[in-house]
């Protein structure tokens, strides 16, 4: 089959037009950042916060978002943040708005040390952090016996769920029966590249900004792990090489990005998926799907315009013109049925 046969059968099952851009918003520059800034439907206060312990002695903090009809045995739906994100993020909430409002318990994941999860844990989470996901989702079979689980992973979120469910193949971890990855950075080493370019700029001081400051806070909060020589103005290769790669276990950041990048681990995921990627996303080389072998479980969705989780098209209703998540959540609903 054809990528673009597999993308038109996919856009069937979910009943969906092809993805049309705002006539001003055509470059993946423009949807990246108003993807970024636009405003959004809030979602509704966790109705329950949960702490994940993990072997090493480090903790996760999990948001739960549980509407009133749902039932132990319903479906249940993992949401894992990008870099520099948390479960606050303006597509997590926008996604556990939407699939709460849907029927399904939506848990919002914190990666080690982000968000309010900062001083739970003293390490950082990166992109091959698929142990971490694969303990949540142990602790969710037991939390919530009998409730199957779809992963949804963001940008850096989308890598870490690629990796995991290719890693665990034909035996996927606890419930998990599917899974979603949205504008998913295949190769590190090419993303960091492109963050690192003239052209990112904008993104690679808005990434950095955040990631040393949340550095410092980690070690103001356990001095015990000693100095580290971060700084604003450093580049995303700089800091991976400096804190990223050695905290995480690796001999050098080309090991990290090698090991992590989840297009070598995608032709082994057995369960259901869904991956969409638009091909002029500055950040994330989407068009690496082209050359990434498929099984027949996974659907696709490429398109051309779209940036990095931008998406940003027509629609008659406010929640509409976020094309991506509308994708996302009728994917979902065929298991909420």
């Amino acid at each position: 089959m054809s990528v673009d046969d597999r993308i038109e059968k996919a856009l069937q099952k979910l009943k969906l037009n092809r993805f049309s851009p705002y006539p001003t918003m055509r470059s993946g520059w423009a949807q990246t950042i108003m993807g970024f800034y636009l405003p959004f439907l809030k979602a509704q206060k966790p109705t329950a916060i949960h702490t994940v312990s993990l072997d090493d002695g480090d903790q996760l903090l999990v948001m739960e978002n549980r509407p009133k009809d749902w039932k132990p045995g319903n479906r249940v739906v993992l949401l894992v943040h990008g870099l520099t994100g948390c479960y606050q993020s303006n597509y997590m909430q926008r996604m556990a708005r939407r699939l709460s409002r849907r029927g399904a318990l939506v848990l919002r994941l914190n990666l080690r040390s982000a968000g309010p999860g900062l001083g739970l844990a003293r390490k950082n989470y990166h992109g091959g952090s698929s142990e971490d996901t694969r303990a949540v989702l142990k602790w969710i079979e037991k939390i919530y016996p009998g409730s199957p689980v779809t992963q949804v992973g963001f940008s850096l979120g989308a890598n870490i769920t690629l990796k995991m469910a290719g890693e665990d193949g034909s035996h996927p971890t606890g419930a998990l029966d599917s899974i979603v990855a949205i504008s998913p950075p295949l190769d590190l080493k090419e993303s960091v590249r492109r963050i690192d370019s003239r052209e990112s700029a904008i993104f690679r001081k808005f990434f950095i900004k955040y990631l040393v400051k949340d550095v410092k806070k980690l070690h103001k909060k356990f001095p015990e792990l000693g100095p580290i020589l971060v700084n604003k103005d450093m580049s995303l290769a700089l800091f991976d090489e400096i804190f990223t790669a050695p905290r995480a276990g690796f001999n050098s950041p080309e090991e990290y990005y090698k090991e992590c990048s989840s297009a070598k681990f995608i032709p082994e995921i057995k369960i259901p998926g869904l991956i969409i990627g638009a091909g002029d996303d500055p950040i994330a080389h989407s068009e690496a799907l082209l050359q990434t072998p498929l099984r027949d479980n996974l659907d696709l969705i490429l398109t051309k315009h779209g940036g990095h989780m931008g998406f940003l098209g027509f629609g008659t209703k406010w929640e509409e013109v976020r094309w991506a998540d509308q994708a996302i959540a009728q994917w979902i609903e065929n298991f909420l049925r």
